[in-house]
């Protein structure tokens, strides 16, 4: 596949928590021929007065991206749909990562801001950690952890920040 024009995207679709609802996005994009890089979801919270909310990241053109927002408003368990260019400000990224020695503060220090990191555990030779971020300051430390052999496992996603107005 050719990369040349693709860009970064992300997602964040207001589902009605009922069956169905991650599928018929997931084919929405398969439909299209897109692949979907990362997704997290969750079911209904009724204090925070949403059903439910699905996060994907995924790459294409802009034009693409244009196709897949109107698809993806049009899926009758979709209730709203926010899209962000990967970079944005407003989003996070958070990831679980087992390493293979201690990481030291000048591991995880971003260009532009402070990264979380937060020890989990630690044992057999290994450790944990909690590493979170914008999606720009957090993806180059990642990726020299993981060109460096430091990185033995990770488990990562992207979140959308949401705020509702009090009304």
């Amino acid at each position: 596949m050719n990369d040349a024009g693709l860009r970064h995207w992300v997602f964040r679709a207001h589902v009605m928590d009922r069956a169905g609802a991650l599928t018929s996005i997931a084919s929405a994009f398969s439909n299209e021929g897109i692949s979907i890089d990362t997704v997290v979801g969750h079911g209904l919270e009724e204090h925070a007065g949403v059903d439910g909310s699905v996060v994907m990241t995924f790459r294409c053109s802009e034009s693409d991206k244009d196709i897949m927002v109107r698809k993806v408003r049009r899926l009758s368990k979709v209730t709203g749909l926010e899209e962000h260019p990967y970079d944005s400000q407003s989003l996070r990224k958070s990831a679980i990562v087992t390493a293979a020695r201690r990481l030291a503060p000048r591991d995880v220090a971003g260009d532009q801001s402070f990264l979380t990191c937060e020890r989990i555990d630690s044992s057999s030779g290994e450790w944990t950690y909690f590493l979170a971020g914008s999606p720009c300051e957090l993806d180059p430390i990642l990726e020299a952890l993981e060109t460096g052999g430091v990185i033995k496992d990770i488990v990562y996603s992207v979140v959308g920040l949401y705020f509702r107005s009090r009304s």
